[in-house]
């Protein structure tokens, strides 16, 4: 996939994920993988963003969490390795952020004694390369009707400029590019 494929492929999935947001009111978590297909069938494309939602029950205790990573990825990695060559991973999801002051000791203290300052939109996007992260902030509007006709919630997304140049997170889903590659 040539840098300019991939730029346009995570363009397009960043537009997606922001329209959906705006229009559902709220986001499913779940990793993205960007892939070339090895041998793709005529009139198919030769690259594909593949969205695998994450299931609820997966997101609710760090054991839960760890099963998710350590076990499940690892098997779907493996199957989407046959039929493709993936050059990036990425997940996004709704979370809280709480902020810290230079002086806080993340070993030594629990980061959740820290009070919620602000609900966003995190992506995160790993190339061989690099990484590169996206953080939106969420501001509710209140309710209004989709273009479906359904209610939800109507927000705007603002990104975060002091996050904008995080180009490093730590994490239980960092490293998931190393892991997709060695299935």
């Amino acid at each position: 996939m040539t840098p300019e494929t991939h730029k346009e492929l995570v363009d397009n999935y960043l537009d997606h994920i922001q329209r959906y947001m705006k229009d559902t009111g709220g986001l499913f978590p779940h990793i993205v993988i960007f892939a070339e297909h090895k041998t793709p069938e005529e009139n198919q494309p030769a690259n594909s963003i593949i969205h695998i939602p994450i299931p609820s029950q997966y997101m609710d205790t760090e054991n839960d969490k760890n099963e998710l990573v350590d076990e499940i990825f690892p098997s779907i990695f493996k199957k989407v390795n046959e039929t493709f060559i993936p050059s990036a991973i990425g997940w996004a999801s709704e979370a809280w952020m709480r902020t810290a002051g230079a002086d806080f000791d993340i070993d030594k203290e629990d980061y959740k004694t820290l009070p919620i300052q602000k609900e966003v939109l995190f992506i995160c996007i790993e190339t061989a390369n690099d990484s590169k992260t996206y953080v939106y902030e969420i501001k509710r509007n209140g309710q209004q009707i989709n273009s479906d006709g359904e209610l939800t919630d109507s927000i705007d997304l603002i990104e975060i400029p002091e996050m904008k140049n995080v180009d490093k997170t730590e994490g239980r889903f960092s490293g998931l590019y190393k892991k997709l590659k060695v299935c």
